[in-house]
C-alpha cells in the first residue's frame, strides 16, 4: 500500500535546527518512511511570519538543502512529475514533493512562481493564518479573499501544473479559489468543523466544494484540530475521516498529518511509524481494503497524475 501524506514540516525544522532528515527524533524521517511499501511525502517550506520575514531568497535556501539531502541519500528522491513518482516508487525510494506554505515566499512577484516551479516546487499553500499578497488566512479579521495578485497566481499555478492548496485560507479566499479553479484543488492538512469547531477546520459545504473539483482533503493529526483539549487517541482522527467520507465520499479523503509542524499528536500516533494504527482501525470498522488504500494514498496519486 502506497502512503501519500500531503503535509509535513520536517524539512523546514531540519534546516532550521541543522539536523538530518534520514534519521532523527522528529515525527518523520526517511528511515521510518522506508518501512512502508511506498511513500510520497509533500515537504513544506514554511517561513513563519511570526518569527522571520518570509522571502523568496530564503525559500531557495531550503530547496538547496533538500537537494543536498537527495544527493546524500539514494533512498530519497525529489519528484517533479508523476513519472518521477512512479519511477521512485518502483525503485523503493521515499518520494518527496516540495511545497511552499505561505505565498509570502513569492515576494509579490509573479516571475518568482515560475522560478520556484523550475526549482521543483509543485504545490503552494496560498496563505498561512494571516493575510499576505495572495489573500487572507483563517485568522485574518478582514476576510478580504483572494487579491488580484492571488487570482493571477492561482491561474498561473493551474496552467503550469502546480497544486493549489487552500488549507489555512479564510472562507472568502477559499471560495474565490473554488470559483476560479479549473483543476482539482486540495486542503492539504485540514479537518471537519462539524466534528470539531475550529477556524482552521472546514465546513461541510467547503468539503463538498473541494470534492466537486476532484480534490482531496488531507486529515490533520494535530490534536487542537481534532477535538477539545484532553487526552485523545487515533479515534479522534478517525471521526474526521468518517465524517468527511460521509459528506464527500471516500474519494476525497487523504492524509495531511502535519508532522513536525505542531505540538501534539494523538497518544497512540507518535509519528510516521504509527500510520498502520489508523488503517487497522478503519479495517476493524469494515472499511474495505480498496477504500483504505484510497485514503492512504491512491486519492492523492490520482490528483498528482492529473496535475503534475
Amino acid at each position: 500500500m502506497v502512503i501519500v501524506d500531503a503535509h509535513c514540516d520536517t524539512l523546514t525544522v531540519a534546516v532550521n535546527k541543522n539536523t538530518d532528515i534520514y534519521e532523527n527524533n522528529f515525527h518523520w524521517d526517511i528511515k521510518r518512511a522506508l518501512n512502508y511499501d511506498g511513500f510520497v511525502q509533500f515537504m513544506a517550506i514554511f517561513q513563519n511570519p511570526d518569527v522571520v520575514r518570509p522571502t523568496y531568497e530564503r525559500a531557495i535556501q531550503y530547496i538547496h538543502k533538500a537537494e543536498s539531502f537527495e544527493k546524500e541519500y539514494p533512498q530519497f528522491r525529489i519528484c517533479r512529475s508523476f513519472h518521477d513518482i512512479r519511477e521512485g516508487l518502483a525503485q523503493k525510494k521515499v518520494c518527496a514533493l516540495l511545497s511552499i506554505e505561505g505565498g509570502e515566499a513569492l515576494g509579490g512577484q509573479t516571475e518568482n512562481l515560475s522560478k520556484l516551479y523550475d526549482k521543483g516546487i509543485r504545490c503552494v499553500t496560498l496563505t498561512w493564518n494571516y493575510a499576505n499578497e495572495l489573500g487572507d488566512g483563517a485568522k485574518e479579521s478582514r476576510h478580504g479573499g483572494l487579491t488580484p495578485f492571488g487570482c493571477e497566481i492561482v491561474k498561473l499555478m493551474q496552467e503550469k501544473g502546480m497544486i493549489v492548496d487552500v488549507s489555512h485560507a479564510d472562507e472568502k479566499t477559499f471560495w474565490d479559489c473554488i470559483n476560479m479553479s479549473v483543476k482539482p484543488i486540495i486542503a492539504s492538512h485540514s479537518n471537519a468543523r462539524a466534528v470539531h469547531d475550529n477556524p482552521r477546520n472546514l465546513k461541510n459545504d467547503q468539503l463538498k466544494a473541494i470534492a466537486n473539483t476532484g480534490g482531496v482533503i488531507g486529515v490533520n493529526f494535530y490534536t487542537e484540530f481534532l477535538d477539545k483539549p484532553g487526552r485523545m487517541d487515533a479515534e479522534a482522527l478517525i471521526r474526521h475521516i468518517e465524517h468527511i467520507c460521509e459528506v464527500t465520499g471516500c474519494d476525497a479523503v487523504g492524509l495531511g498529518a502535519d508532522f513536525d509542524g505542531m505540538e501534539s499528536l494523538p497518544e497512540d500516533v507518535k509519528g510516521v511509524e504509527n500510520l498502520d494504527i489508523i488503517f487497522n482501525k478503519l479495517a476493524s470498522m469494515n472499511y474495505s481494503e480498496s477504500t483504505i488504500k484510497k485514503i492512504a494514498g491512491e486519492n492523492y496519486l490520482r490528483i498528482l497524475s492529473e496535475i503534475i
